[in-house]
């Protein structure tokens, strides 16, 4: 009996440390969504028409390619994104468009990739600026205005990324809107391993916003051409 009564203990003891951490853990998610609902609802679109004029265009990054195994697929979602951005241009409602991405190494480009997709698609190349800083979306909103001096951004991206975007812009003190790139279909597994990675980066979100976090790489200002 005396050694039954302190591993019961312990096991409470655990059973309301696991309560606490669950408990903490929903609120911190309920915070994140409750502030992505507060800065984004009615400012996220689903036509360039909707989008107010005299913007500055930002297409978050994409692969455009998926590695599964030892192959690579291309990528709907980055096509999507191309198109709506392309439409955006084609709208008359921006007079430029950044195009932000990862530049991790020689072979793999985000920024580079979407600017010759954006000309294929008609968009002028003098209007298509490449910040091959941006490796996570925080850098890449944060950047449109600190190196590049954007007051107005269109942020072009899939719904979900688009309403954190488009938080992140307003917490900084941006006017942003966003511009919904179509979805293409995906299986149950993707959408969940998608639902809960957005999740997640919410949370980052609230981490970034609340200690003001600098970007991992500044510079000197760069003009946009208008």
């Amino acid at each position: 009996m005396s050694d039954q009564a302190p591993k019961r203990g312990k096991l409470r003891s655990l059973f309301r440390l696991s309560l606490w951490l669950t408990a903490i853990a929903l609120l911190c998610i309920g915070v994140a969504e409750g502030w992505t609902w507060v800065l984004s609802h009615g400012r996220c679109h689903n036509s360039a028409a909707e989008c107010r004029p005299n913007s500055v265009g930002l297409v978050l990054g994409c692969s455009k390619y998926i590695s599964r195994g030892h192959r690579n697929y291309f990528n709907y979602f980055y096509l999507k994104r191309m198109e709506a951005a392309a439409a955006l241009w084609h709208s008359g409602r921006v007079r430029c468009i950044i195009v932000s991405g990862d530049n991790r190494h020689k072979s793999y480009n985000e920024p580079r990739d979407m600017k010759n997709s954006l000309i294929a698609l008609g968009v002028p190349a003098d209007r298509i600026v490449c910040d091959f800083a941006g490796v996570c979306t925080y850098d890449s909103v944060a950047r449109a205005n600190r190196i590049f001096g954007a007051q107005q951004l269109i942020i072009v991206s899939q719904e979900d990324h688009a309403e954190r975007a488009v938080t992140i812009a307003r917490h900084l003190g941006i006017e942003a809107e966003g511009l919904n790139a179509p979805r293409f279909a995906m299986t149950r597994r993707s959408r969940v391993r998608a639902y809960l990675r957005e999740r997640a980066a919410r949370l980052a979100m609230v981490y970034d916003l609340l200690t003001n976090r600098t970007p991992d790489f500044l510079g000197a200002p760069e003009k946009l051409p208008y």
